[in-house]
């Protein structure tokens, strides 16, 4: 299957546009309107749904939209609520506008064997092909773990992932049982190494789906984290990454697929942002996406991100 498919919605000659993801405002205690108000007035021109979307009034929603002209540009949505009604998520986000939605994280447990990132790729494709018929793009957000290495198993580590902990419909003692195997093969098995993003877990995960039905946001901090070069992670995806989260990290210790890292304040972390930027453009992406997810002030976050991401973009846009 090809990865190299344009982006949907993309257009040629058309430069990345900043946007942030409402997650990082999450702490503001605002209706959802009069923070996509403060979004267009910080100088964004799109914004990425999280977790009120739901509760707020989608005249509303839509409304402050237009009135600071930003564009909506998708959602996280769980897996778990997407593959339990596509069509009712896919009508619900269509009410202001969104016609991506992005799975945010997946544990650990999925990437552990090629076997499992397999299941998975088909797991997603189906789900795409789904909300497709809706007139939805799927995509998928990968999160620090996703690149951890992957290679052929030896019988005792087939053994003890034999149980997948979390396929579609697992019931609690499937899921205690699978975890139970996951933590033996984790005291015997170093999931720490740094590879080529082509024999990670996230790697394969690409090459396994169907770009007709699968897109990426590729987490330029997440990958840092990771001990990834993100614009070597953004060469891999290529065309098929419509949208680029621009978050800031920074690790304790060694860099890894199983680091201990947090998000930081923009340009006070790892992430070259003006290289990453650079590649997503000249990449095919549509969205640079500003995220903090842990900001102490939430509003100067909001300020940061527009300083640094908007900024950025504006400076290096051709019309600048």
């Amino acid at each position: 299957m090809s990865r190299r498919r344009a982006a949907p919605g993309r257009m040629e000659g058309q430069f990345v546009k900043p946007a942030i993801q409402l997650y990082s405002l999450r702490d503001i205690d605002e209706p959802l309107p009069d923070i996509i108000r403060r979004v267009g007035d910080a100088g964004f021109d799109g914004v990425e749904f999280a977790n009120r979307l739901p509760d707020a009034d989608p005249d509303d929603v839509v409304a402050a939209l237009a009135e600071v002209d930003v564009e909506p540009i998708g959602a996280h949505v769980s897996l778990r609520e997407l593959e339990a009604n596509p069509a009712g998520c896919a009508a619900r986000y269509a009410q202001v506008g969104v016609r991506r939605l992005a799975i945010p994280h997946l544990p650990l447990a999925h990437y552990r064997t090629p076997k499992r990132v397999d299941a998975l790729a088909r797991r997603l494709d189906n789900l795409g092909a789904r909300l497709a018929d809706h007139g939805v793009n799927l995509v998928y957000h990968n999160q620090v773990h996703d690149f951890v290495p992957l290679r052929r198993l030896s019988l005792l580590e087939r053994v003890t992932t034999a149980v997948h902990p979390y396929p579609s419909g697992a019931g609690k003692p499937r899921t205690a049982v699978g975890l139970l195997g996951d933590r033996l093969h984790d005291s015997l098995t170093s999931l720490d190494a740094i590879v080529p993003v082509e024999r990670t877990a996230f790697g394969r995960l690409v090459d396994a789906t169907d770009s007709e039905y699968v897109s990426f946001e590729v987490d330029v901090g997440a990958a840092t984290a990771a001990g990834q070069d993100p614009v070597s992670v953004l060469e891999f995806t290529g065309s098929r990454t419509p949208l680029v989260h621009f978050k800031d990290t920074a690790v304790d210790g060694q860099h890894g697929p199983l680091s201990e890292w947090r998000s930081v304040d923009p340009t006070t972390g790892d992430v070259d942002f003006e290289a990453t930027l650079a590649s997503a453009s000249d990449l095919g992406a549509e969205w640079a996406v500003f995220e903090h997810d842990a900001p102490d002030d939430p509003v100067l976050a909001l300020r940061q991100g527009a300083d640094t991401l908007v900024r950025s973009v504006q400076a290096a846009s051709p019309d600048a």
